[in-house]
C-alpha cells in the first residue's frame, strides 16, 4: 500500500503504522483507531509532524490512495491550511467537530489534483465520502444515515 518514493520533502520516512496493520485489523478497525489516535494527539498536542504522519496514515488506508497523495492532501490541508486551533481545544466536541472539519475539507484538496485521471479522482472521491460517513457515524455514534443528516 505505501509507496515510499516520491514522499514529499517536509515527511520523513517514518510513519506510526505498518501497512500490514490494515488488512490485519480490517479497514473499520484501523480507521476507528487512528481517528483515535488523532484526537488523542490534539489532547496532548503531539506536535504538527506527528499529526501530519496520523493524518496521512488515515487519508492513505482510508482513501486506499498513495503515500503521496496522502502527503500533499495533508500538507494543503493540515500544514499549510487554516488553524483550527484543535491543540487548545478543551472541549471534545470542538476537537472532534474540528477534526471532522478537516477531514471534509480533503475533498476539496482532491478535486484540486487536476494531475489525477477522472476514474481515479472519481473513484477517490467515492472512497472520501465513505470514510466520512464512516467517521461521522464512529464520532457521534449513529448509524450512516444519520451521520450523513437530511
Amino acid at each position: 500500500m505505501r509507496s515510499w518514493h516520491g514522499a514529499l520533502p517536509y515527511r520523513e520516512f517514518v510513519y506510526d503504522h505498518d501497512p500490514s496493520e490494515v488488512e490485519v485489523l480490517g479497514w473499520d478497525e484501523f480507521i476507528a483507531r487512528q481517528w483515535e489516535s488523532i484526537f488523542i494527539g490534539y489532547r496532548s498536542w503531539a506536535g504538527l509532524r506527528r499529526m501530519g504522519r496520523r493524518w496521512s496514515d488515515l487519508i492513505e488506508a482510508g482513501l486506499g490512495c498513495s503515500q503521496e497523495i496522502a502527503d500533499r492532501l495533508v500538507k494543503g490541508v493540515l500544514i499549510d491550511g487554516q488553524d483550527r486551533g484543535l491543540q487548545e481545544g478543551t472541549d471534545a466536541q470542538f476537537v472532534v467537530s474540528g477534526m471532522i472539519g478537516v477531514l471534509t475539507d480533503f475533498r476539496a484538496g482532491l478535486a484540486g489534483m487536476a494531475e489525477l485521471r477522472p476514474e481515479v479522482l472519481s473513484g477517490l472521491l467515492a472512497q472520501h465520502a465513505r470514510l466520512l460517513r464512516f467517521i461521522r457515524a464512529f464520532a457521534f455514534g449513529c448509524d450512516d444515515g444519520e451521520a450523513l443528516g437530511p
